[in-house]
């Protein structure tokens, strides 16, 4: 995992990928830490980069960056190092789905604690009734009345996904606690406001474990 205290944090790139065919979770695992040593750790305004895998075989990156631009730069000359290119080659490529979030409210730190991540996207409601602030509020309540007693939450956050998407990042102690606490949502009133705001058709969500 690469850490690093660089202030305020504007945007979270999210990449969802498979591992070619005859490809290990060993080798895979080793290529994700040199590309993090040797690329990322040098990337100017990259914050935070970990290495994650789910329950089905997936795989996944999270990287925090200060800003935009910040991340664009890391994007930019992502391909043009020995150790993106090695770890790429083992990807499939027809897998890759890449997601740039842009987050609604800055996040001050780096989560501290935290071996799994909640990542989810979604369309709003077609009937008028989502607007940002109303995602704002409703997600503000959702911290103060759902998981702020729950010790396993780390840090939770809303962002822009694209035209018409948002998504919600949940960091928690452990997967475990991050599916309880998700399975939670339906039963609580305090997560209403936020449910009745996004088609539940659209949602695509799944729990994701540190590897690297």
């Amino acid at each position: 995992m690469l850490r690093k205290e660089l202030g305020p944090m504007k945007v979270m790139g999210f990449a969802r990928y498979e591992a070619k065919a005859g490809v290990g979770a060993p080798e895979l695992i080793a290529a994700a830490r040199l590309w993090q040593k040797e690329f990322l750790s040098n990337q100017p305004g990259i914050a935070f980069h970990c290495f994650l895998g789910n329950a089905t075989g997936g795989y996944a990156d999270a990287i925090l960056a200060r800003d935009e631009a910040s991340f664009a730069a890391m994007s930019e000359a992502h391909m043009q190092a020995a150790s993106s290119r090695a770890f790429m080659e083992l990807l499939e490529p027809g897998s890759i789905r890449l997601c740039l979030n842009r987050l609604m409210k800055d996040l001050e730190a780096v989560p501290d604690g935290f071996s799994a991540i909640e990542f989810g996207t979604f369309r709003p409601r077609d009937d008028g009734s989502f607007s940002e602030e109303a995602l704002m509020a409703a997600s503000g309540r959702i911290e103060r009345e759902y998981l702020a007693p729950l010790p396993e939450t780390r840090a939770h956050l809303m962002a822009r996904a694209g035209e018409d998407t948002y998504s919600e990042i949940c960091f928690v102690e452990t997967e475990g606690a991050a599916r309880e606490i998700c399975g939670g949502y339906v039963s609580n009133a305090a997560c209403a406001p936020l449910l009745n705001l996004f088609d539940p058709a659209s949602v695509d969500l799944d729990f994701w474990h540190v590897l690297a």
